[in-house]
Order: structure tokens, then C-alpha cells, then sequence
């Protein structure tokens, strides 16, 4: 009769290991430490549940992984010694290594930085290797990520986590459904799922870099970045939601360390690393960083500062925070945007600290007519406009009214920045985020171009059209063409739609200016401006101008 796992006890042996105590158990059976009687050494014990052996298929598969697996010999992975079968029972022979997983480690707090980014060069390093043999590991997750006493590194379970049938596509609750009833997979597991995995679609080496990423995530913060209270619920979230940026949850962190997590948990996969050693790159740059090797004469040094703000008493305060701080100079003040923009350029500051809604030019339009490579602390009183500077733009916001430690977080992290060889460049143009912050309801009055050392301001009502040109955007007004770097679709929502048409897929139009729509060719027409200028117009545009004008050409 075949041994079963519920008969290990403490003394008994299968082949040639004694049992010593039960470590654990899994979704494919349980694991013992055990000792290796001919080799007088210690090994941990994996015996598969009877119902996973009695499963031709998934027997199969547990041996040709097993099989790839064990030809992998890297210090951060933990060696398979021995695949066999003993009286019935299906074991595997594999390192033991006496530590405690990271799971154990990990709490509600944030683990400090540094050793965040040797856990993760260990564990990437180790997924490189993997991943070079062509084996794809499909369960990281803090569990199986264990450290010894030295700071060891070792990923547990590699090819062995994921026997399970491949699931059909189907609901995400019909996928929650089974990891929960399966071989007892436990949410945990679901928590670390890529959305690949989680709609039941092959998988590649990709799916590995999500799960380390979330596992970089909840080391970061203290939280995972997907949860629910149910496994559907979790699922959903992986699938749909954006997770809260780490920057407002651990202030302490690196620019860059933001960046690297974010590529890591894109939903879309093309969209992620695409190698392990591309992680890897990145995270010894990073620890590389003049910003993490506490560079004295640029993260520690004195930052020149300009503060910006129509509100004298909110000016006031952050000279009283920054005279208690320390380490800033002050070397102007500018109650609005117009004083901003010549003060900002004339003496070139490390560090902004700049209001958001302002009269004349508000935060966001001083934004794009200032170097991008001056750190930004965006001040504002409104927690939607803070939201998308941040995650966009800025070293950080504060959200007026903001204490004296929430000031001193923010200082930490444009220190950090400053001490950064290369901040990473903005997710989107100061012109796009300037249109993405503003209300629905609140369209343009000016548009703002910078040209050179050169500022223009084109009054809403002179704009005469405008062209798509790639990144760009070409505006017409009063005879002249001003290029910005814009994208059309975003300028389309900052304007008055009564006013302004898109006719085309890269013009829109001041209603005012069309002369007349004349024919051009059997099914196209186009817009005739009453300087003569002729612009194209497609079928959608052209119903939109006969619901505003009324029958046209």
C-alpha cells in the first residue's frame, strides 16, 4: 500500500531520508526537513499528495519540470538534489536552507530601502537564469523567497509551483473559484497573479517580473498593491485597477525605484521589462545611485530655491519650514506665474516649490515654460490637481493645509531627486498634464507657447485652427504658426467644443473662421477659412459641423 503523507511522522524514512519535522505544506502536497542518510546532510522533503500522483498528467508534468529545474545551479536558487518515487510516494530532494522566508519578515511597515534592493537584485538575478534555460517559475511570491542569517537570497519552488490544468479562459470568478478549491491554493498566491494568469492565458517569463514587482510593492509600502476581500475581488483589481502610487505611501523611496515598480505591474506585458536582465540593469543603477551612496555635494548640499504662490501667508510658511530645516536658500519669491516664469529663468534654481491655481498663469502653465529639469514641489489645495502632478510630474505635492513632518518628507524626496545623475524624464508633457488637471467644465482662455527664451500668449478667440504635427501641435493665429509640444486630443479637451471643431483627424477648427465646406473629391470635403486657408474634412467632422451649422456643402 502506498505511503501517504499524513503517515511522515518524526522517524520515519522514505528511501534514504529520515524524517525529521514538518516544515510546511502546499498546493501539491507537504514538505519535511529531512536528513539524507547516506549523505549525512539535511535536505528539504517534498511528498506529493496522492491524488496529485495518481494524476498521469500531472505526474508528467511534475517530472519534466522537476527535470528542467534541477539543471539549474545558481547561488540564489535553491538546488533540486533528487526526484523519486518510494513505496508509492512521489518525493522531491531539495536544498534546505535554514532562514526564514520573506514572508515572515515582512509587516505593515515599509522594509528600509537597502535591503529592498538586495532582495531584488537576488531575486532578479536568479530569474535571469531561470529564464535563460527557459524556465519560467509562475509562483514568486514573498513564501518563496527565503533568507539566511547573512542576507542570502535563495527562490524557492522553481518549475514546481504551478502543476495545476492550465485553466480555461472564462470569468474571473470561475478562475478565483479554482485557485481556491485546486490543490488548496490560498489568496495569498492570487495576490502575486499577473493579468495574464488571472485571465487563464499562456504565460511567459513576463509573468515572473509582475509577481516581483508586486513583491517590490508590498516590501516598499507595506500593503500589496492589488487586494480584495475575495479572491474575485483581488483578481478584478489585478485586471482593472491602478495601484496607489508608492510615493505616497513611502516617501523615503527613490524616483527611480517608483519608475522601475511601475514598468514591472504594467497590465499590458509588452509594456514591461521584457528581461529580467533589463531589471537587473535597472536596479544596479540604481544601486549606483549618487542619490542611495548619500552623494554630500548634491543630495546633502544646499538647494537653491524659488517659491511661488499668490498667497502671502502660504509663502510665509514654507520660509518658516525652510529656515527650520535647513540646507535651502531661498533666492526668490513670486506672488504669480508671469514673475515665476522670468525669475525661474533668469537664475535657474535646483528646486521649485510652485501653487497650482493662480491668476494669469497658474501652476501647470508655468510648468511648460520652465526647464524641465528644475525638481517641482507643486503646493495646492486641491487633492485631484496634487494626484496628477505627482504621479506625472513632480519630486512630490503638498496638500495645503500640510504639517512641518509632511514638509520634511517632501524636502527628503527633492533631495533625493537632485542627488540623481539622471531623474527620470516626465511621463507626459507639461501641456498634456496641464489638460488632463483641469476641471471638464473649465476650458481655455489662453494658450501659452514657449519658443526659445521667447514666451507668447495667443488669446483663445485669435486661434484659428489647429494641425497635428506628431507629438506636436501647429496653432494658427493671426497669421503666424506656433509649434508646442502637445498632443491634439488633449488640447481638443481644454476647448470650448461650441466654439471649436475637430473636422479631421488632425485639425480642429474655430467655427468662426469657416467661410464655407466646398466638395472636394466624391466623398470628401473641406473647409473653406475666410482667409482662403482650405482644410480637410472627414465624415465625422463634417456631421459635427451640420449639427452646429446646420446643412453644409
Amino acid at each position: 500500500m502506498p505511503q501517504g503523507v499524513k503517515s511522515m511522522e518524526p522517524g520515519a524514512t522514505l528511501a534514504h531520508y529520515r524524517i525529521v519535522s514538518r516544515l510546511g505544506a502546499g498546493g501539491m502536497g507537504e514538505v519535511f526537513l529531512a536528513e539524507d542518510i547516506r549523505l549525512n546532510r539535511k535536505v528539504a522533503l517534498k511528498v506529493l499528495l496522492p491524488e496529485v500522483a495518481q494524476d498521469t498528467e500531472r505526474l508528467a508534468r511534475f517530472v519534466q519540470e522537476a527535470r528542467a529545474a534541477s539543471a539549474l545551479s545558481h547561488p540564489n536558487v535553491a538546488h533540486i538534489y533528487e526526484i523519486g518515487d518510494w513505496g508509492g510516494s512521489h518525493f522531491l530532494a531539495m536544498e534546505y536552507v535554514e532562514g526564514e522566508t520573506l514572508e515572515a519578515r515582512l509587516t505593515s511597515d515599509p522594509v528600509p530601502f537597502g535591503e529592498i534592493l538586495a532582495i531584488a537584485l537576488q531575486a532578479a538575478d536568479a530569474l535571469d537564469a531561470a529564464h535563460a534555460r527557459g524556465i519560467v517559475h509562475r509562483d514568486i511570491k514573498p513564501a518563496n523567497l527565503i533568507i539566511d542569517t547573512r542576507g542570502h537570497v535563495k527562490v524557492l519552488d522553481f518549475g514546481l509551483a504551478k502543476i495545476l490544468p492550465r485553466p480555461s479562459a472564462g470569468a474571473a470568478s470561475q478562475i478565483a473559484t479554482q485557485f481556491l478549491t485546486s490543490g488548496g491554493l490560498v489568496l495569498g498566491t492570487v495576490s502575486y497573479m499577473s493579468p495574464e494568469q488571472a485571465l487563464g492565458r499562456d504565460v511567459d517569463h513576463r509573468t515572473d517580473l509582475f509577481s516581483l514587482g508586486v513583491v517590490l510593492y508590498r516590501m516598499a509600502s507595506g500593503r500589496l498593491p492589488f487586494s480584495g476581500a475575495t479572491a474575485q475581488e483581488t483578481l478584478a483589481r489585478i485586471l482593472q485597477a491602478a495601484p496607489e502610487a508608492l510615493g505616497r505611501l513611502n516617501y523615503a523611496l527613490p524616483e527611480e525605484f517608483e519608475h522601475l515598480v511601475r514598468k514591472c505591474l504594467e497590465k499590458d506585458r509588452e509594456r514591461r521589462y521584457q528581461s529580467a536582465r533589463e531589471l537587473l540593469v535597472d536596479l544596479r543603477n540604481l544601486e549606483r545611485s549618487p542619490a542611495l551612496a548619500g552623494s554630500e555635494e548634491r543630495a546633502r548640499g544646499t538647494i537653491r530655491a524659488v517659491i511661488v504662490d499668490d498667497e502671502e501667508l502660504a509663502r510665509r510658511l514654507l520660509r518658516e519650514y525652510l529656515h527650520q530645516t535647513g540646507g535651502v536658500e531661498v533666492i526668490a519669491e513670486c506672488p504669480n506665474g508671469f514673475e515665476a516664469v522670468k525669475s525661474i529663468s533668469e537664475r535657474k534654481p535646483d528646486l521649485v516649490f510652485l501653487d497650482v491655481q493662480m491668476p494669469k498663469l497658474d501652476g501647470f502653465e508655468v510648468l511648460e515654460l520652465i526647464d524641465p529639469a528644475i525638481a517641482v514641489i507643486f503646493v495646492t489645495a486641491y487633492d485631484q490637481y496634487a494626484m496628477r502632478a505627482f504621479d506625472a510630474h513632480a519630486v512630490d505635492y503638498l496638500l495645503k493645509p500640510f504639517s512641518a513632518d509632511r514638509f520634511r518628507k517632501a524636502l527628503e524626496r527633492a533631495r533625493q531627486r537632485l542627488g540623481s545623475p539622471s531623474p527620470a524624464p516626465p511621463k507626459i508633457s507639461a501641456a498634456d498634464l496641464s489638460a488632463a488637471a483641469r476641471p471638464p467644465e473649465q476650458k481655455l482662455e489662453r494658450i501659452v507657447v514657449k519658443d526659445g527664451a521667447k514666451v507668447h500668449i495667443i488669446p483663445i478667440d485669435k486661434l484659428d485652427y489647429v494641425e497635428a504635427q506628431d507629438d506636436y501641435i501647429a496653432l494658427r493665429s493671426e497669421k503666424k504658426n506656433y509649434l508646442k509640444q502637445q498632443t491634439i486630443s488633449s488640447i481638443e479637451a481644454q476647448l470650448n467644443p461650441k466654439r471649436f471643431v475637430r473636422i479631421h483627424r488632425s485639425y480642429i477648427v474655430n467655427l468662426e473662421r469657416i467661410a464655407r465646406i466646398e466638395p472636394y473629391t466624391k466623398d470628401s470635403r473641406v473647409a473653406v477659412l475666410a482667409d482662403g486657408t482650405q482644410l480637410p474634412v472627414s465624415r465625422s467632422g463634417h456631421a459635427k459641423l451640420k449639427a452646429l451649422l446646420g446643412e453644409a456643402g
